[in-house]
């Protein structure tokens, strides 16, 4: 047998408490003076001051471990009681639930429309027949009239559903059929949709029994109160609990929150499970439900039967169906005795009973249930209050704030009391830097903000005497500038602190860093940085969308183009690669124009400018560039290195000038120059490049020259045009199901299918094009999407992202060559047909579905422009960028 390795999980119970250990930390700090200054301190006792000073430390540290040691929800507080934790971090609410996915998911959320007793989600069935010979489609088989066996080809559309609804009689279906398209579409699956939302038929059965009754029973309410308990017994209710009812069930807090966030409270799904169409009816069931009504003493008869004229085989037991519910029909009866007497029953009187029970009924099932759970509840503790370890100093040392005793004073005295005074504010500033973190918890911890500082101190002068022995830079506020700036490598500690909360997702951005690392250089580590919080920040959304799709359902056209409402794996892999804005919007104007010329030695290069919306160049390259790859490079770190800067940083630094500055400066990625008439321009440099002297140091400039009080309003505004107009990345999905014909269209010249081709009917190939694929397409003359090496992540990113069941093919398309920025491209003629078909899909319409799939048929794919393997270029790692390689310039990828 082989051995077996016990394995054990880490323990949480990391804490080993000797922090709040007073005893444990002096005992281990004389050990460490006794091992290091053994030769020149031999006195250990607690008379002496040395020791003194060891036991005031440990005592200070003794305080900071308690404080560490409180609850976490203490330690984030705050000043904000009411929202400390959704201020900083993601609700369970928020990031647990998700869109329905599965067809359990589905019926909660359809039971969640008002009027919805029970629902179901079926397959729908829709054969599409080919016929090969011709190349054509049709969903009539009279197409394959007159052809060979062999040109016959079909398949079934896949991902098409209809929707079955159990409904009350109380609200008029069509306004239910409504509501539960709506909900379906908010919560539509990718490459899935629904054809049909119909009512359950009803199958009417026949109840008849006679019944003896206490002497004090209400014969009209028992009568009432049966028909209820029948009609339950035919189709019952589901109802809807609060977390806590829950929680008494035996569910956990995530399996609670499982599935769609429904509005009237939880469904248990033990109990949706089992509330199936019922098959059969017995009859001693509804005896004893009958039975169980307070005021019924015994049945004297019962009978059960199918209400049709003519129907027989009534029983104990009759079947029902399949695909209809049982309904409690106008023939049943139901007579009451008391004793001997016979009863006359005020069928109103019953009617207004039942009425009351019904209405009773949809109060319980509809009123919103409590779905909040408990939260831990804080309390507020100074975290990071803290005063001088010289105020517990024996009053003899002269430290403390009652400094030293008159009878002691003198020049010398006093200059070895400042002497200590300075030793023990070394202490004094570690320890208080320490409570100030403290503080800073929540902050460095918050899913919603990046810290400017990842680290922090504060002064100390709770006594008042620092300016004697220490001077006023103290307090001046420069105090983190002179101890912590230095040391503080925000970006970099920033970074793995984001990585620890997007590991607590299992996300990780390790394989994205390094390749934007690899073809940008560290000018790009603020922009990392950034793509990871936006990514936590938008967790809560996009952990719940991750499987929807587009909602086109009766949509105005606001929410059809330059909208948020695309599907979650857009909104996903947007964020994954630092796409922020990841609305469908037009991505085929570019501000950029990469134009060819000659340089000196009369090669041909290429060089880039970029344009505002008036065609003002705003800024234009300094270097010649042999490939288009390279300048986008050069444009993309240009973009990237101007959207870290913030406004305040240009404002502070052009407002230090009191007067007009007579050199040029440099700050952040800004060279500013001076021109012989005193006007003023500005170029971007690389910050990996130190040498200003190098040849690759300053990337661009701007031909412009202002006057130096008009100077910061010109960068202020070049900086927000880079902000808000320099995006061009992006991506559109386009689901192959959308694109199917009108079911109800007749003539066949109306119905547009998606072409194909002789091959795509051989045997073994896929001849279906539109179940669960997707066609994706690209900017390809974007930045960073002109990188074959982003390309290359980009795509396995989406294939890695996207279900495992859904098939893509991806799709780069723009000008195939940039330089005149009023070109029509695929692009804008891609965009333009794509608005048309969402325009006419959310409204039924189908005329644009022709035009629209002839455009998308046509696309090709553009890759950057290649060349042949230079052996002889020094600069083998860029020559290699540029290369052409077989097999991988193929027109679109799936």
């Amino acid at each position: 047998m082989m051995n077996q390795k016990t394995y054990r999980p880490i323990s949480k119970e990391v804490h080993t408490s000797d922090d709040l250990d007073f005893q444990f930390l002096k005992d281990e700090g004389i050990k460490v003076i006794q091992r290091i200054g053994n030769k020149i301190w031999t006195d250990y006792n607690a008379h002496d001051p040395g020791v003194t000073i060891l036991e005031i430390l440990a005592y200070a540290i003794t305080d900071l471990g308690y404080r560490l040691s409180l609850p976490i929800e203490d330690l984030l507080l705050g000043n904000d009681k009411a929202n400390y934790l959704k201020k900083h971090f993601h609700m369970a609410s928020d990031v647990l639930p998700c869109k329905a996915l599965t067809g359990l998911d589905y019926r909660m959320l359809l039971m969640d429309v008002e009027g919805v007793k029970n629902s179901w989600i079926e397959t729908y069935s829709k054969q599409i027949y080919m016929d090969c010979k011709n190349l054509k489609m049709a969903y009539d088989p009279a197409i394959w009239e007159g052809l060979p066996e062999k040109d016959k080809k079909s398949f079934e559309l896949k991902g098409l559903h209809k929707i079955l609804i159990d409904a009350s009689d109380d609200i008029p279906f069509a306004q239910i059929k409504r509501k539960v398209l709506s909900a379906y579409h908010q919560n539509r699956n990718l490459c899935e949709d629904v054809v049909e939302v119909i009512p359950v038929e009803s199958h009417p059965v026949q109840v008849c029994a006679i019944m003896d009754l206490s002497p004090d029973a209400d014969e009209e309410l028992i009568a009432a109160k049966i028909e209820w308990e029948i009609e339950q017994y035919f189709s019952p209710n589901i109802h809807f609990y609060s977390f806590e009812n829950m929680l008494d069930k035996g569910y956990t807090t995530e399996e609670i929150l499982e599935g769609p966030y429904l509005k009237h409270g939880y469904l248990d799904p033990d109990e949706l499970r089992n509330a199936k169409l019922r098959d059969k009816i017995s009859q001693s069931d509804i005896i004893q439900l009958i039975m169980d009504i307070d005021g019924v003493e015994a049945i004297r008869d019962l009978s059960i039967n199918h209400c049709e004229e003519g129907s027989s085989g009534g029983g104990w037991v009759i079947t029902v169906p399949e695909g209809k519910k049982p309904v409690l029909c106008d023939k049943s009866k139901f007579n009451f005795f008391k004793g001997l007497l016979p009863l006359n029953v005020n069928q109103e009187t019953v009617a207004a009973h039942k009425n009351a029970i019904v209405t009773q009924n949809q109060v319980e099932q509809y009123e919103i249930k409590e779905k909040g759970f408990p939260l831990p509840v804080p309390h507020l503790y100074p975290l990071g209050e803290y005063s001088s370890i010289r105020n517990d100093f024996p009053e003899v040392y002269g430290v403390g704030p009652l400094g030293i005793p008159e009878s002691a004073k003198g020049v010398d005295r006093e200059k070895k009391a400042d002497q200590l005074k300075a030793y023990l504010t070394f202490f004094d500033q570690i320890l208080v830097s320490y409570f100030k973190h403290l503080t800073e918890v929540k902050n460095l911890l918050s899913v919603f903000s990046t810290h400017e500082r990842s680290y922090f101190t504060e002064t100390v002068t709770d006594i008042g005497d620092h300016g004697e022995f220490l001077g006023s830079f103290y307090d001046d506020g420069s105090l983190y500038e002179d101890l912590m700036a230095p040391f503080d490598e925000r970006n970099k500690r920033s970074q793995k602190l984001k990585d620890h909360l997007l590991a607590r997702f299992a996300e990780k951005f390790s394989d994205y860093a390094f390749l934007m690392k690899k073809i940008y250089g560290s000018g790009v580590d603020e922009q990392v940085l950034k793509t990871k919080s936006f990514f936590l920040e938008e967790y809560g959304k996009i952990s719940a969308e991750r499987s929807t799709a587009m909602n086109y359902y009766k949509q105005p056209l606001k929410n059809l183009w330059n909208t948020e409402n695309t599907s979650g794996f857009e909104k996903r892999v947007a964020l994954l690669v630092g796409i922020k804005d990841y609305f469908r919007k037009n991505l085929s104007r570019s501000f950029v124009e990469i134009y060819p010329s000659t340089n000196a030695e009369g090669e041909a290069v290429f060089k880039w400018r970029i344009y505002d919306q008036d065609k003002n160049v705003l800024l234009q390259s300094i270097k010649s560039y042999k490939g288009r790859t390279a300048a986008h490079k050069d444009i993309y770190l240009v973009i990237q290195q101007v959207k870290a800067v913030s406004n305040e940083t240009i404002e502070e630094t052009l407002n230090q000038f009191g007067e007009v500055p007579e050199v040029g400066f440099d700050f952040d990625c800004f060279k500013v120059s001076i021109s012989p008439t005193g006007r003023f321009s500005f170029g971007v440099f690389n910050l990996d490049i130190k040498d200003p002297e190098s040849p690759d140091y300053l990337i661009a400039s701007q031909q412009k020259y202002f006057a130096f009080p008009n100077f910061k309003n010109a960068l202020l505004s070049f900086k927000s045009f880079m902000d808000e107009k320099m995006d061009d990345e992006g991506m559109f999905v386009v689901e192959n199901i959308l694109l199917r014909p009108d079911f109800n269209e007749a003539e066949l010249s109306n119905q547009h299918f998606l072409p194909f081709c002789k091959d795509d009917c051989a045997e073994g190939n896929c001849i279906d094009p539109y179940s669960f694929r997707v066609t994706i397409v690209l900017p390809g003359n974007s930045f960073r999407f002109a990188d074959r090496d982003f390309r290359d992540f980009l795509e396995n990113l989406i294939r890695e992202e996207m279900p495992a069941h859904i098939l893509a093919k991806i799709c780069w398309i723009g000008r195939a060559n940039t330089g005149d920025l009023e070109e029509e491209d695929q692009m804008s003629l891609f965009e333009e047909a794509y608005a048309n078909f969402l325009s006419g899909l959310t409204v039924g319409d189908y005329q644009y579905h022709e035009q629209f799939i002839k455009i998308l048929s046509e696309l090709h794919s553009i890759y950057p422009t290649g060349t042949l393997y230079n052996c002889e270029d020094e600069d083998e790692s860029n020559a290699m960028r540029d290369t052409i390689i077989l097999g991988r310039s193929n027109l679109g990828t799936i």
